[in-house]
């Protein structure tokens, strides 16, 4: 297991922990998971952490090919942790404030 994915394991466990010490920390996880309601909990928990007022969370892939915006340079991405491969590792999702629209403009189809 990697330090880092271990850092955010950890960040993980301690702010489920800190989450359910108040009524106040609690409704601010359930409105943060409102907003990223596709995303399960756990990774609601982690964006919560070091985001808590992410409104959209996507990958540079989707914000740049589906969205057609583009992630603003020098953005630290919130990390998850990602299992799906059978390795621990982190992937990472920006949030709609870190985006910016494509320097492209909207795709359009044309026809000649």
């Amino acid at each position: 297991m990697s330090n880092k994915y271990q850092q955010y394991a950890n960040l993980a466990d301690s702010h489920a922990q800190e989450v359910i010490k108040s009524i106040d920390n609690w409704t601010g996880m359930l409105s943060t998971a409102a907003r990223l309601y596709k995303y399960p909990f756990d990774e609601q928990l982690l964006i919560h952490a070091q985001k808590p007022d992410a409104v959209a969370c996507a990958t540079i892939p989707l914000w740049n090919k589906s969205m057609n915006r583009s992630v603003k340079k020098g953005t630290k991405g919130i990390a998850l942790l990602d299992n799906s491969s059978g390795k621990q590792k982190l992937k990472y999702v920006f949030d709609f404030a870190d985006t910016q629209e494509s320097k492209y403009g909207n795709r359009r189809n044309f026809t000649c």
